[in-house]
């Protein structure tokens, strides 16, 4: 380590990293979930594809991890996913079926994760170069995730507007 920046708390980074690797395997159990809604239809790919690259930067972290010889424990990894499966279970408004602000709801949830993840990798920035970082590494992740956020907020467009405003784009004749 740099002897131009403080000691960095292991303890406090193990958790740090433990926390955003969790996080991201809740948004990765989420995306992968939601690309194989069929009624999603045009969706699914993009949603896929965002699922893969999550995975990449979660190996990323778990990664950085082994570099800096931190033990990350399962525990939480396991928690985001039994989080997000329960979460599934909230009443949706429907008797049967998915009700169109589902997926508002799922996509501001993915949102919410992206920024956090972006969030991580800022951090992960601010300290490269005490913890032995490749910064332009980091720096490509920080650009991924507006770039992820972006395609998201795309897609929750059209979601919401499909939910409040379904008939936007239909004909007379298809309402009648």
């Amino acid at each position: 380590m740099s002897t131009d920046h403080p000691e960095i708390d292991r303890t406090l980074l193990t958790t740090y990293i433990e926390d955003h690797v969790a996080g991201a395997t809740g948004v990765i159990s989420r995306l992968e979930r939601l690309s194989r809604v069929e009624e999603l239809g045009v969706m699914r790919e993009p949603l896929g594809r965002l699922a893969a690259e999550l995975r990449e930067e979660r190996a990323a972290h778990l990664a950085t991890a082994r570099a800096l010889e931190l033990s990350l424990s399962r525990v939480k990894r396991v928690g985001a996913l039994v989080g997000e499966r329960v979460a599934r279970l909230k009443p949706n408004g429907r008797v049967a079926g998915r009700s169109p602000l589902s997926l508002v709801l799922e996509l501001e949830v993915v949102r919410s994760g992206l920024e956090g993840k972006r969030m991580g990798w800022l951090t992960l920035r601010e300290h490269a170069d005490a913890l032995g970082l490749d910064e332009a590494r980091i720096e490509h992740f920080i650009t991924r995730s507006r770039d992820q956020a972006d395609r998201i907020e795309g897609l929750a467009a059209t979601a919401r507007e499909r939910a409040f405003a379904p008939h936007l784009g239909t004909t007379s004749a298809d309402r009648d």
